[in-house]
């Protein structure tokens, strides 16, 4: 991923050809204007209306399209969605308001070259566009990246504090027991770490399983994971298998 100001800009003597779509007529007339460049930059075409969209790039064949999704419409979403497959060689720049559903679809799918707070600069533009064609993978607005790496750590945080609640609920040897299960562990070896019988190592796994609504002991391990409860548990495996070296040596 690149955040703007960081180019590697080579265009070479190729003209690039970009296509427009969305925003209204005084975001379409501007952004041609601003990228109408010769010898560089040839807007191919424009439009505001999305069942347009597929067939300018089929006819055009654009290097970049540029898609204002600061209206959020939801036709012009599909669109992009669609033309990503269709022409996977058409390098796609949205520029959209941040904090909406299809700034994460799009960063994550891979769908576009660039996400781009609204309004973009027109240097800013300019360097996207000459960026993108010239190989860059995902250039993203500093903003969009901030809030996207803020999203996903508050996701984090709320998932281990819900795991961490349903955990609160077990016993301290069921949560033993759980650490262990989030291990790899079976019930034999359990059974042998905590000093119990494999009888009572069942026993305590049905239980916890009932407390944490688990179908099973992944579903459950997962629950552990999210919770940090298993980095708990030493690797006693590792430390075993050196034992009969250490006890060689002293005999």
């Amino acid at each position: 991923m690149t955040t703007i100001g960081k180019y590697g800009i080579r265009t070479g003597s190729h003209m690039i050809k970009v296509v427009i779509a969305g925003g209204d007529e005084i975001f379409r007339a501007g952004m041609c204007a601003v990228l109408s460049i010769p010898g560089t930059i040839k807007v191919a075409a424009q439009t505001g209306k999305t069942g347009r969209l597929a067939a300018l790039v089929v006819t055009h064949r654009p290097d970049v399209v540029i898609v204002d999704l600061t209206t959020k419409d939801r036709t012009l979403t599909r669109a992009v969605r669609n033309l990503r497959c269709e022409l996977p060689a058409t390098r796609i720049v949205v520029i959209t308001p941040v904090g909406t559903n299809e700034v994460a679809y799009f960063s994550l799918t891979g769908r576009v070259a660039g996400l781009l707070e609204g309004p973009v600069p027109p240097q800013e533009l300019i360097n996207v566009v000459k960026s993108v064609v010239a190989g860059d993978s995902l250039i993203i607005s500093p903003s969009i990246a901030q809030r996207m790496t803020d999203g996903f750590l508050r996701h984090n945080r709320t998932r281990a504090s819900h795991a961490q609640d349903r955990i609160d609920a077990l016993t301290s040897r069921e949560r033993e027991v759980l650490a262990h299960i989030a291990k790899g562990c079976g019930n034999a070896e359990i059974a042998q770490r905590l000093y119990l019988s494999e009888g009572a190592v069942k026993a305590h796994v049905s239980h916890l399983l009932t407390k944490l609504n688990c179908a099973n002991r992944v579903q459950a391990a997962i629950i552990a994971c999210d919770s940090g409860l298993f980095e708990s548990v030493p690797d006693q495996r590792a430390s075993s298998e050196a034992e009969p070296a250490a006890l060689s040596t002293g005999s």
